[in-house]
């Protein structure tokens, strides 16, 4: 130990000697730990640790794959969802629902989203309130109204009620309907990316479907699963033809598969680019290594000459090595902890799941400390090694410059010289490739003009426009009205948001909330879908902005920009 901390000391000194190769080498590794750093935090929340719920990995998604490979959702009803529960492979089956409320208990009414959860199964997602409780199977008995109670999400309890510890059992109007506040869901608890948690009346009504998340049982994988549900869902396209494809296959889709995974590839390959540019940065590093060495040969001659073996000498090499990379590391990570949330924002928005929690953390850290430590052996060896040789005989008898300009000097040095070189034209290929490919989707016909277009869905809520014929006059009503305005919305169209026109007219991808949002629109009470093209303009507070018809309510600018009721493609503006 009392070794260690004397070439520590030394190390310090020679380093402190030479303040210019100091830095050069500190920000030669700062720049390549903090960008794999980075990179690292994001495929650890997105890939790694997706999602808080325990057992997430057998948390799954039934899909229908026809014949043309098409993936479409399934949603069961009330009596297809029992049959469902009674499966080998299935712990338990939870339906859900979507929902337009608006708070009338405040100064001002707010639209909020909320999530109809069957409480049948509790223990679904595994996870305690952060306050209070979770749903239970008393707030919704069979047959019977659920009881008035509702569960906040961590961020409208912190947006609405301003954090208050004591919300628990205070109570919060729906639609002039008293609700009490039974818990508070804990930062991370996101399912569906609701408001708050509603407890939902599964009916036996045939004609009413549900989305449904299934979670299958320990050790039983989503091929055994969908292999014993295919016949039962066959049976169920028996009994309702025109809802299921003529020909299909069962898939239970794992919800980590299906909103995670899809980055990965994406991920990996700027976690190579980014490893690239450290392996750069440590030939670098070692080249100055190298350049430095000639510099002490001399030096680590009389110490071979007084006694000091090889071993001795490699270690003192790499503990300077080390002091290097742990230097750059700490310089690093600050780096990677800056330029998170501006790697975070540059990310595909929804793709990937609203739970994934991009930050520094301790796997990111110890993360950070192994790169350290494999720099520092990177860079660090191969000059020791090169340097820990001196000959004595001949550097008595020569200059540093004779030395500088030896046989092995030369080829290390062209050695790391052409792996830099190497490295760097890997990396402006890749590139070249990755921009040429953005361009070509920059340019790609989508068939329409998307320029000043936006989807503003109109939700109808509970007990109005009840009427199939009073709701169609109401949104003739409104389609009327906006073609009316030639000069602010043209080219107007009013579209039923059923599961299935809603589909064609925008692909599911790896949006949770966008798909499930689509599940539940095959309920006939919500509402319709406004497509129209719109003249921005350039609000004195809110930047730009659509400029808001008198036809269309609620899609104005307000204090979070577009009011929370205004949605584009399942997604409300924020």
């Amino acid at each position: 130990m009392q070794s260690l901390l004397s070439d520590l000391r030394y190390a310090a000194r020679e380093l402190r000697k030479r303040p210019g190769f100091t830095l050069t080498a500190v920000l030669s590794l700062a720049l390549g730990i903090g960008a794999t750093s980075a990179v690292f935090s994001v495929i650890y929340a997105v890939l790694i640790d997706p999602f808080p719920y325990l057992g997430s990995d057998r948390i799954v998604e039934l899909r229908l794959v026809d014949k043309s490979g098409t993936d479409r959702f399934a949603g069961p009803n009330g009596q297809q969802a029992d049959q469902l529960r009674q499966a080998k492979s299935v712990e338990d089956v939870t339906l859900m629902d979507w929902w337009n409320l608006t708070t009338t208990d405040g100064d001002l009414p707010e639209d909020v989203q909320a999530m109809y959860i069957d409480p049948n199964a509790p223990n679904h997602w595994g996870i305690r309130a952060l306050m209070g409780r979770w749903l239970i199977p008393s707030d919704a008995p069979p047959g019977q109204t659920p009881q008035p109670v509702v569960v906040l999400t961590y961020h409208f309890w912190q947006r609405y009620f301003m954090g208050d510890p004591h919300v628990i059992g205070r109570t919060i109007q729906l639609v002039h309907k008293p609700y009490q506040i039974v818990g508070v869901m804990p930062p991370r608890f996101k399912w569906g990316d609701p408001d708050m948690y509603v407890p939902l009346k599964v009916t036996q009504d045939p004609n009413i479907r549900y989305a449904a998340s299934i979670k299958i049982r320990p050790g039983v994988n989503a091929e055994q699963a969908s292999a014993e549900l295919q016949p039962i869902v066959e049976e169920f396209a028996k009994q309702a033809p025109t809802q299921y494809p003529d020909k299909f296959k069962v898939k239970l889709r794992s919800i980590v598969e299906v909103y995670a995974r899809p980055l990965g590839p994406t991920l990996y390959l700027l976690l190579g680019a980014v490893a690239s540019l450290l392996l750069i940065g440590c030939a670098n590093v070692s080249i100055l290594l190298l350049a430095r060495g000639t510099e002490r040969q001399h030096e680590l001659a009389v110490r071979a000459a007084i006694g000091a073996d090889r071993l001795r000498m490699i270690r003192q090499l790499l503990t300077e090595s080390l002091g290097i990379a742990t230097t750059g590391t700490a310089l690093g990570i600050l780096l990677a902890w800056r330029g998170l949330s501006f790697l975070a924002s540059r990310l595909p928005e929804n793709s990937f799941p609203a739970e994934s929690v991009i930050k520094m953390n301790i796997p990111v850290l110890l993360f950070s400390v192994g790169l350290a430590f494999a720099t520092a052996i990177v860079f660090g060896l191969w000059p020791a090694l090169q340097l820990s040789r001196p000959e004595i005989a001949r550097l008595m008898q020569t200059s540093s410059r004779r030395v500088a300009g030896s046989v092995g000097a030369r080829r290390s040095h062209g050695a790391m010289v052409g792996a830099q070189v190497a490295l760097t034209l890997l990396m402006l290929t890749a590139a070249g490739a990755a921009g040429k490919g953005f361009l070509r989707l920059v340019h790609t016909d989508l068939g329409y003009d998307p320029h000043n277009a936006m989807s503003v869905p109109i939700p109808v809520h509970e007990n109005t426009h009840v009427a199939w014929k009073d709701r169609a006059e109401y949104f003739e009503q409104l389609r009327a009205k906006i073609a009316a305005m030639p000069r602010e919305l043209r080219q107007p169209g009013v579209f039923p948001t059923s599961a299935y026109s809603a589909r064609a007219r925008a692909p599911l991808g790896s949006c949770r909330k966008h798909a499930r949002r689509l599940v539940r629109r095959h309920q006939p009470n919500h509402g319709t879908t406004v497509l129209a093209q719109r003249r921005r303009h350039r609000s004195p507070n809110q930047g730009t902005c659509a400029k808001r018809p008198a036809a269309l309510p609620a899609c104005c600018p307000g204090k979070r920009g577009l009011v929370s009721n205004c949605w584009h493609y399942g997604r409300r503006a924020r």
